[in-house]
């Protein structure tokens, strides 16, 4: 076989490969579309019924590793976090070395304020006592 025939052959395997792979992802897509089109409607249907939470393995007690992390979580989506009364806000990303004074080991009992639509508005840690 000559060369020019070779690179024709491969030229044109490249080819049908390309357009294969093109068809086989507008394909993908048309699938994504239509499962996320049913999902909206099936969301849609619901008419504000589901309600999502955070939920923890003891949802009636924090360690204080899970107050901190709440704590950096909340920071910037206009939630209110306090710590036995004392509001925090912590941003990782201007002060890494920021901290409150949070006893890692220690049980924090949470309260969550809502509004009347069921909105979290503020997150109050208390912390609770050691029985030793």
């Amino acid at each position: 076989m000559s060369r020019n025939t070779q690179h024709l052959m491969l030229f044109c395997t490249a080819a049908v490969l390309f357009v294969t792979a093109c068809l086989y992802g507008q394909h993908q897509i048309r699938i994504l579309s239509a499962a996320l089109n049913d999902r909206i409607q099936t969301m849609a249907g619901l008419e504000g019924r589901l309600i999502t939470t955070l939920h923890t393995t003891n949802p009636d007690q924090y360690s204080g590793a899970e107050v901190v992390h709440t704590v950096r979580q909340m920071t910037g989506t206009g939630i209110r976090v306090e710590v036995d009364g004392n509001a925090y806000v912590i941003d990782p990303l201007l002060n890494k070395a920021a901290t409150i004074p949070v006893q890692l080991t220690s049980r924090y009992r949470p309260e969550f304020y809502r509004s009347e639509t069921g909105e979290l508005l503020k997150i109050a840690f208390w912390k609770e006592a050691s029985m030793k």
